[in-house]
């Protein structure tokens, strides 16, 4: 198979965290990462959504493209903390291009979050050594087409009690022919098991045989630039450039209705004017 890149853009936002009956005082953080399968070769990058300059304990950064927000402390029960910190999420996909829009819907996304604590001050000087105490893992239903725009309170378990609200969105935004390198299950691994390996990939059928069908063939150095695909090797070329550009346009058109819908809801919010 010859594969296509396919880029996909998460933005999650961590609202309100509120203390139902956490046992100890102390001083508390999030760590959202997002998960993709080891079997879908891939590059994900995280950023937070408008951090300029160094970080500190009194904001949210990045640690292995995982985010840590700021840490918070908490000193009795039914206490909420507002947090409002947004994060982006952009993953880098390398998918089969006789099935982009399929790859995609099967794609097993999964957003962690993690709970840490410390009681200890001196401890905050080590910010990635603060122990996890509880996590859960969030399957996230992506839609190539409608997108992912869901809000949820995520409860962590009964021995820390304690509640973060997230709203994650998601949508699909680029398609196009692989431009970087990805990491890919090595040779010898089996559904998903063994090492990962750098490189690009000797697939089966080239780029051309994708674009053009599997009756394209490619024209020796003697005929240049004269060579002229058959009809039917264009018209091949047509449809799935099409169709790449239909999945691309839907993609638009559900995050332009999911935009619109919320202006009507909350007409509160800034009111800006989208280009068709």
């Amino acid at each position: 198979m010859s594969e296509v890149q396919g880029t996909v853009e998460f933005s999650v936002e961590l609202h309100k965290f509120h203390n139902v009956d956490l046992f100890q005082r102390g001083y508390y953080q999030i760590r959202v990462g997002l998960k993709i399968p080891s079997r879908i070769p891939h590059r994900l990058f995280a950023t937070i959504a408008g951090q300029t300059g160094d970080s500190s304990l009194c904001s949210a950064c990045v640690h292995e493209n995982n985010v840590y927000s700021r840490i918070f402390q908490i000193l009795y029960r039914n206490e909420e903390i507002i947090l409002n910190e947004s994060m982006n999420f952009r993953v880098h996909l390398l998918l089969d291009g006789e099935r982009v829009e399929d790859a995609l819907s099967e794609a097993d996304f999964q957003l962690k979050l993690d709970l840490h604590f410390t009681d200890s001050e001196q401890q905050l000087r080590d910010v990635p050594v603060i122990p996890m105490i509880s996590s859960r893992t969030l399957c996230l239903h992506f839609h190539p087409r409608r997108g992912l725009h869901h809000h949820v309170p995520v409860m962590f378990d009964y021995f820390h009690l304690s509640v973060i609200s997230v709203t994650v969105h998601a949508s699909l935004v680029a398609l196009h022919q692989p431009l970087i390198s990805f990491a890919r299950p090595g040779k010898g691994s089996w559904l998903g098991k063994g090492n990962l390996e750098a490189g690009p990939d000797q697939s089966s059928m080239s780029l051309e045989n994708l674009v053009f069908g599997a009756g394209y063939c490619k024209p020796t150095s003697s005929e240049g630039s004269f060579y002229v695909p058959s009809e039917n090797c264009m018209q091949h070329a047509y449809k799935w450039h099409k169709d790449l550009c239909f999945l691309l346009l839907n993609a638009q058109r559900g995050l332009h209705m999911y935009y619109t819908l919320i202006m009507k809801e909350i007409p509160d919010l800034p009111q800006l004017k989208l280009g068709k």
